[in-house]
């Protein structure tokens, strides 16, 4: 009998801590999924979460990969009093001036993904320091390959926001700081925790 909970609640604010359920992503690996597409109570709940969080930190601009965080980098852009935010892509797109591009493994996914963003969207970034946002920080791999794009790029990523962590409790990656409102296991395909 596997002991892992079939839902887990989560803290996105005081009042705000919807529960998430346990699923399967195949061969045995199961995560407990948090898709904050379309939640907009759950969006404005972290944006304000996060805002006090990132009180501390020192950066110009949030960017964050589509999609699933696309609507918390709006919540969170405005609540910071921020024009815009960089939203980078997970594919090439024929609009796109002088594209740059990574690839990245994700667990959430079952083959490798690509990170791209025009000339015409990073250029008024090139220089500031960046709140890299995203839903979930779990193994890095996100993270490691938008610290690639960005150097490619020339932006400085000065601090990494999140919703949850997952897995293994981070409060940093390769020196810069995370900050985060919750944790939640990785059940992955082990039966017990």
């Amino acid at each position: 009998m596997e002991s892992w909970k079939p839902t887990l609640r989560v803290h996105l604010g005081p009042d705000c801590t919807p529960e998430i359920p346990l699923v399967g992503l195949g061969g045995g690996f199961r995560i407990y999924s948090f898709d904050m597409t379309g939640e907009t109570r759950w969006n404005a709940a972290a944006a304000k979460s996060l805002a006090e969080k990132l009180r501390e930190y020192d950066f110009d601009a949030l960017a964050t990969v589509q999609t699933k965080s696309c609507g918390l980098a709006q919540a969170l852009t405005e609540r910071l009093g921020m024009e815009r935010f960089l939203e980078i892509r997970k594919s090439r797109k024929g609009f796109m001036t002088d594209p740059v591009g990574v690839t990245v493994d994700s667990i959430t996914t079952d083959h490798r993904q690509e990170l791209w963003i025009g000339k015409e969207k990073y250029l008024p970034f090139v220089g500031k320091r960046i709140c890299f946002l995203d839903d979930v920080v779990s193994t890095g791999g996100t993270i490691q390959a938008v610290l690639a794009l960005a150097q490619k790029i020339g932006l400085e990523i000065a601090v990494v926001a999140c919703v949850l962590t997952e897995g293994t409790p981070r409060r940093e990656y390769q020196g810069i700081p995370i900050v985060s409102l919750d944790h939640i296991p990785l059940p992955g395909t082990s039966l017990h925790p």
